[in-house]
C-alpha cells in the first residue's frame, strides 16, 4: 500500500479528492486505499436511511469543535473497554493520537438519554467533511446505532452546504453498508464512481 506525505501532496481537501485516507498514527501521511464518499449534490435520503432515522430516533447528538473536548483518562478507559468487547485490533496509542494530535477537527458525542454510547472522530472543512473513526458501547452494536452514526454525519455535512462527505474505507468486506448513504460514490481506477447495486 502506498503511502505518501503530506509535503508530497496537495491540500488535505484534494488528497481526499484523490482517493486517499488519513493514516491513524501519523498525522502527516496519506495512503491509498478504496474508499466511498458521499456526493452531496446527489443527496436523497432512500427508504432505508429513513427506517434507520426512525429506528433510533432516541438516541441524542451533540456536535461540537474537538479541541473544546476534554479527552480524560476515564473517557479512554470508556473507549478502551468498548474496542477490547467489540474485539477491534486498535491501540489505545492510536485513540490518542486522533483524539489530541492529528488532522481531525470535529467530534459528534452519542448518548442514550444521559449515558454517553458513542464518539465520532472526523475531519471538517468548509467543502468536506470525513468520518473517520467511530468508537460506540458493545451494547449497541448489533442495532441500528452504528449505521446512524455515518447517516447523520452525512445529513449534517449537506445542511452545512459541503460538497462531499467522505466515509473511510469501502469494499465488499469493509464497511459495505456504506453503499446506501445517499449519494454514494466508490474510488475506482483513480476515478470516484457511482456505486451499481
Amino acid at each position: 500500500m502506498a503511502t505518501y506525505n503530506l509535503d508530497q501532496l496537495p491540500t488535505i481537501d484534494q488528497s481526499y479528492e484523490q482517493g486517499m485516507l488519513p493514516q491513524r498514527n501519523d498525522k502527516t501521511k496519506f495512503y491509498k486505499d478504496t474508499s466511498g464518499r458521499c456526493n452531496l449534490a446527489n443527496y436523497s435520503l432512500s427508504s432505508e436511511n429513513r427506517r434507520i432515522l426512525r429506528k433510533t430516533d432516541q438516541y441524542t447528538c451533540r456536535s461540537l469543535p474537538l479541541c473544546e473536548f476534554e479527552y480524560t483518562p476515564l473517557i479512554q478507559k470508556q473507549i478502551y473497554n468498548w474496542i477490547k468487547l467489540l474485539g477491534w485490533d486498535f491501540p489505545i496509542s492510536s485513540v490518542k493520537t486522533i483524539f489530541n494530535s492529528h488532522i481531525f477537527n470535529h467530534l459528534d458525542i452519542w448518548q442514550d438519554g444521559e449515558k454517553v454510547i458513542a464518539y465520532s472522530i472526523c475531519y471538517t472543512s468548509p467543502h468536506i467533511s470525513h468520518i473517520a473513526y467511530v468508537f460506540y458501547d458493545p451494547q449497541y452494536s448489533h442495532g441500528d446505532l452504528p449505521i446512524r452514526l455515518v447517516l447523520q454525519f452525512v445529513i449534517n455535512s449537506y445542511e452545512q452546504h459541503r460538497k462531499y462527505c467522505y466515509l473511510g474505507r469501502f469494499s465488499g468486506e469493509v464497511g459495505y453498508y456504506k453503499r446506501n448513504m445517499p449519494g454514494f460514490e466508490h474510488f475506482q481506477d483513480g476515478v470516484w464512481v457511482k456505486f451499481k447495486k
